[in-house]
């Protein structure tokens, strides 16, 4: 008997650039036993004329809620800009379709909590694309607190620095919008978030925290202009917790590029050793990272073999949500990241914000995130 696919419609394919086509496309590529890419749609006929051709994609389509409404399509993919996932996201909800949007799910609380409440009224699969939280070092990292590899947990500390949020910007016509706090996409929703929701993971759940949130460089100089830009996006985060376990967490996320060594670094301190996780970018949703154990009782350092990272690459994340999501649809599992996580993440965000303007340390509601350690 022939295995049925999941036919997809993708939202927001530029053929050779974005993000749809540098993650999504070679992991639904990689993953053609479970797929079977059948549209896409952008901003407009020609345009998505043009992608499909470009990407050997049958069917263009006019617009989302037609792609929705199509009988040849059971998941929509939504990889276009954060200000727009709102409208795609309830389109395709409204057609009773199962949905996969990146994160965030939409520029604010009130528009992800609608939309996770649509997705839970139909009853269909919804993945968000909190990817760092499936990420092959993430779970490994999983497994070595859960076996105590370094004992119990004392304190970590987590230190980022993210492009584009520094003093200049160089691509002003993609850029620009995430220097704009009312986009929803900025460095507290993007790198910070995706790290503190694998931190959870790792770490467990925050039960305080007080935090710092700044706009740094309110005039950021656009190099491809030679012009100046206003900025209110924050552009550096600090944020100082207590877990639930008692251990204190420190993150902070600077905008720009880190002038020395490693863009991220997270330790976590043990009782017998200590773990240090490292990467060239603070975007840990697409890091290559590595782990590295130090312990007492040895001379030298144990560099931890990651199953997974021989290939590497802006896709692998994707590639295991996407793994995770057939199974979900087929066989009525719950591995894939969901709106109702998302919506977690999202209030813990709400919650920095919000620490941030009053000065004030609060206790955020828990952020129940399932640990992600390999399931399969």
């Amino acid at each position: 008997m022939k295995k049925q696919k999941l036919r997809i419609g993708l939202v927001g394919l530029q053929a050779g650039r974005s993000w749809a086509a540098v993650a999504h496309l070679p992991a639904l590529r990689e993953l053609s036993d479970h797929y079977e890419i059948v549209g896409v749609v952008n901003s407009s006929l020609e345009s998505s004329r043009a992608a499909a051709e470009a990407s050997a994609i049958p069917r263009a389509f006019g617009s989302i809620d037609e792609m929705a409404a199509s009988r040849d399509i059971d998941l929509v993919v939504v990889t276009v800009r954060v200000p727009l996932h709102y409208d795609a996201v309830k389109s395709i909800l409204s057609h009773g379709k199962h949905v996969y949007c990146e994160w965030p799910l939409g520029r604010t609380l009130a528009e992800a909590e609608e939309l996770a409440a649509m997705a839970r009224e139909r009853s269909v699969v919804a993945v968000a694309g909190t990817q760092a939280r499936v990420s092959p070092a993430i779970r490994k990292l999983s497994e070595l607190i859960k076996t105590n590899s370094i004992g119990s947990i004392v304190s970590s500390s987590i230190h980022g620095w993210a492009t584009p949020w520094g003093a200049t910007i160089s691509d002003t016509k993609n850029e620009e919008y995430l220097r704009k706090q009312d986009s929803g996409a900025d460095l507290l929703t993007i790198p910070f978030a995706h790290t503190v929701a694998a931190a959870c993971d790792v770490l467990g759940s925050i039960s305080q925290l007080s935090a710092n949130v700044h706009t740094r460089y309110p005039r950021v100089k656009a190099l491809d202009k030679g012009t100046y830009i206003e900025a209110d996006a924050p552009d550096y985060i600090s944020v100082i917790a207590s877990l639930t376990n008692g251990a204190p967490l420190s993150m902070e996320y600077t905008g720009g590029h880190s002038v020395y060594g490693d863009a991220f670094i997270w330790q976590i301190e043990g009782t017998t050793g200590q773990l240090v996780i490292t990467a060239s970018t603070g975007h840990t949703q697409l890091a290559n990272l590595a782990i590295t154990r130090y312990s007492p009782s040895r001379q030298e350092p144990d560099v931890i073999e990651i199953a997974g990272m021989d290939h590497f690459g802006p896709h692998t994340n994707v590639k295991e949500i996407y793994r995770r999501l057939a199974s979900d649809v087929i066989n009525g599992t719950h591995s894939a990241p969901s709106f109702e996580e998302a919506i977690s993440l999202h209030k813990l965000i709400e919650d920095i914000r919000f620490s941030s303007r009053t000065g004030q340390r609060i206790s955020p509601a828990t952020l129940s995130l399932p640990r992600f350690v390999s399931q399969f």
